[in-house]
């Protein structure tokens, strides 16, 4: 999902390997919040049909660690989260991850189709070869709309329930107060801190 310089994205996929790809791009996208992302993507998971999607446990820009559940939460799919580690057995119908955690590692499975969101050091990229980058070339990538996936009013700034009125800088930055220590420093810190309402 994203404008439609995104497609260099999908094309370096495709030169790494992938088989063909699908790039949801619309203006109608612009303003999309982590829900409208979800939504999104679960609507064109289940227009392409997956029985396995493997998501980044965030994105670069908000960070906010959420769209991997609610993609699940939207295809009624399992989740497996913070993967280090992913075995799929085709016919099991599985998927099994292990993740670290505070007292050590956990090993999880869950029946497929499932959702997995993967830690950074998931894997080591494949770098494209050049044969990969001439047969990435001729490999289908297929842009789908907001209309494709009959979600017209659901996302963008149209979907989102919010707007933005202003926009305007920070205040700048007052001076501090600076505190001689003649001996009674503390109490005017104390002072200083319950006035703020921190103590």
């Amino acid at each position: 999902m994203g404008p439609a310089t995104a497609e260099e994205a999908v094309r370096k996929a495709l030169q790494m390997g992938v088989d063909d790809g699908v790039l949801v791009s619309d203006d109608a996208l612009a303003g999309s919040d982590a829900l409208a992302t979800a939504r999104t993507l679960a609507a064109a998971i289940a227009k392409v049909g997956a029985d396995l999607v493997v998501m980044g446990i965030e994105s670069t820009d908000a960070k906010m660690s959420v769209v991997p559940a609610m993609v699940s939460e939207f295809l009624q799919w399992p989740m497996l989260t913070l993967a280090q580690s992913l075995i799929v057995d085709p016919a099991a119908g599985t998927a099994t991850i292990e993740r670290q955690t505070a007292s050590g590692h956990d090993v999880v499975t869950a029946s497929l189709p499932a959702v997995v969101s993967v830690v950074e050091k998931f894997n080591e990229p494949r770098y494209p070869s050049f044969k990969g980058i001439m047969a990435a070339k001729s490999k289908p990538v297929d842009t789908l709309t907001v209309a494709d996936l009959g979600l017209d009013g659901q996302v963008g700034w149209a979907g989102g329930g919010q707007q933005i009125v202003a926009i305007e800088e920070a205040p700048a930055r007052e001076a501090g107060e600076v505190i001689e220590d003649d001996g009674s420093a503390f109490e005017k810190i104390v002072a200083y801190l319950d006035n703020l309402k921190v103590l």
